[in-house]
């Protein structure tokens, strides 16, 4: 699974992809809203679409495609580390995979520069994310967390609050942030996500 920035960014390039079959800036709200699983509100089985292809990406609404789009990354994704042999080529430990994904965040967060496009769309609830999740507080909390992550640049403190907020405890935070050092010196590291980027690109040409 891709962090929230990489989502943005890898849903930025499929918008390239998907050209006027996207028409209205609930695409991103598709994209960012999928996640929210994490505060124990809905299934993943019911956020991830199963079996999106490229071809497959458009939905019956933007906010549907932008989901679609959200589950082929995570899929693809995951396919590609399986296949690169993740679990072998870094230190085991059971949050290396989280902390891939957060140092994916930060190596990708100055790849998009309309972030305040995204936290404005934020602003509000979608009324496709309340016909999924019917408390608007816990959406309305979701957003705040994604638009307090969005803000600037990873760093240790952000992260730490994103980690608090989707459940994890202040302890497996600074955990999860000490993985991340360890990992922005691993060159297998640094070659997976940006490996995976090309890979992305070779599928979408």
């Amino acid at each position: 699974m891709a962090g929230e920035i990489g989502h943005v960014v890898y849903g930025a390039r499929l918008l390239t992809y998907l050209g006027d079959a996207v028409r209205d800036p609930s695409f991103w709200l598709g994209t960012l809203f999928p996640d929210i699983r994490h505060l124990g509100v809905v299934s993943r089985h019911r956020t991830h679409p199963s079996g999106v292809s490229l071809h497959s990406l458009a939905g019956s609404t933007d906010f549907a495609t932008g989901m679609r789009a959200h589950a082929w990354v995570d899929a693809t994704r995951d396919l590609y580390l399986t296949e690169h042999n993740v679990k072998e080529a870094l230190p085991w430990h059971p949050f290396v995979p989280h902390a891939l994904k957060l140092l994916e965040d930060d190596l990708l967060y100055d790849s998009y520069d309309d972030w305040d496009v995204i936290s404005r769309l934020l602003n509000k609830v979608h009324k496709e994310e309340r016909a999924m999740v019917e408390d608007e507080r816990v959406i309305a909390a979701w957003h705040e967390i994604l638009r307090h992550y969005f803000k600037n640049k990873p760093t240790d403190t952000s992260r730490a609050e994103l980690a608090v907020g989707i459940g994890l405890t202040a302890i497996n935070a600074r955990e999860i942030n000490s993985l991340i050092k360890r990992l922005r010196e691993n060159k297998t590291a640094q070659d997976l996500v940006e490996g995976f980027w090309h890979y992305l690109e070779d599928i979408l040409r």
